[in-house]
């Protein structure tokens, strides 16, 4: 396990130019200084390569693709650069930071009773409705289950910080999910160790910035399809949790007007579901078309599953 406390930070942007200057600035701004940032240019077009330029911290390290690879490859571009670290971040160019994000993490670290593969955090969102919503980690210690069911909550990746671990290849982004991939890195991460939060939120996450963002309805319905081929596994073994898989993939079918895909991934969802009645209530709804899911979904909700964790 390395005693190193340098942090290196990967950002991976995409003609983001406009936003990325407080991405970095909240990333230069911490209170611990032992850190290097490593800005992966994603193939971008506009003047990313000019502002990062400005800034004269010799903390930075810029690296370019030439043509765009997705933030999955990105990420693993800026991975695979790291150099003799303890620890690895993760920042989006929309999103910041607040200055002792990487100091509360690191003194969990230092102070836990158990080894830790990665510590996570709170989070403030500013919403596409203009709204600000908080959000609360959930779950510590041996997480998988609760990830896998799509119920821990604070371990996304402008979340979560990650021991390295001598000998150990580092984890790395699935580059084949369009969206979900921080989930599944996430679930690779806890299968590492245990892995506990600061409560407290430590980023802001922008949602509301007008620009696209890669988790979408069409890109989500492919992430979850994926997800499900990779895992089958282990949701074989808990069919609840491949339930619940496939009442996202309805809710985002009906989004994008494929009833009848939608019909047919909740007749698939009876099957195994902990919430088989309302699961009916969602088919018999998606027979009026999209707007019947849309208003299942806000007034009769499909939660995440109650898994069942040995020991608890």
């Amino acid at each position: 396990m390395s005693t190193s406390r340098t942090v290196s930070v990967v950002l991976p942007t995409h003609n983001r130019a406009h936003l990325l200057e407080r991405a970095v600035r909240s990333i230069l701004a911490q209170t611990h200084r032992d850190l290097e940032l490593i800005i992966v240019d994603d193939g971008s077009t506009d003047g990313t390569p000019q502002l990062v330029a400005q800034f004269a911290d010799a903390r930075i390290r810029y690296i370019r693709n030439e043509k765009p690879s997705g933030p999955a490859n990105a990420r693993n571009t800026g991975i695979t650069s790291v150099g003799v670290s303890g620890y690895i971040g993760f920042l989006d160019d929309d999103d910041e930071w607040l200055p002792n994000k990487l100091e509360r993490q690191l003194a969990l670290f230092e102070s836990s009773p158990v080894p830790l593969a990665a510590v996570g955090c709170g989070l403030i969102g500013h919403e596409d409705d203009g709204s600000i919503v908080l959000m609360e980690p959930t779950f510590r210690g041996d997480v998988f289950e609760h990830l896998l069911a799509r119920r821990a909550r604070g371990y996304a990746a402008p979340l979560i910080l990650v021991r390295r671990f001598p000998g150990k290849d580092d984890v790395l982004f699935d580059p084949d999910l369009p969206c979900l991939e921080d989930m599944d890195f996430s679930m690779r991460v806890a299968l590492r160790g245990a892995v506990d939060f600061v409560a407290d939120p430590l980023v802001t996450v922008y949602r509301n910035d007008g620009g696209p963002h890669v988790w979408n309805a069409e890109a989500a319905v492919i992430g979850y399809e994926r997800l499900s081929r990779k895992w089958a596994t282990e949701l074989r073994q808990r069919p609840w949790v491949r339930s619940y898989y496939e009442v996202c993939m309805a809710r985002d079918l009906a989004k994008l007007g494929r009833m009848e895909e939608c019909r047919d991934r909740l007749r698939h969802a009876v099957e195994g579901s902990s919430s088989r009645a309302r699961v009916w209530l969602w088919y018999v709804a998606s027979i009026i078309g999209s707007f019947g899911v849309r208003a299942c979904a806000r007034l009769l909700p499909i939660r995440p599953p109650e898994v069942i964790v040995s020991g608890t």
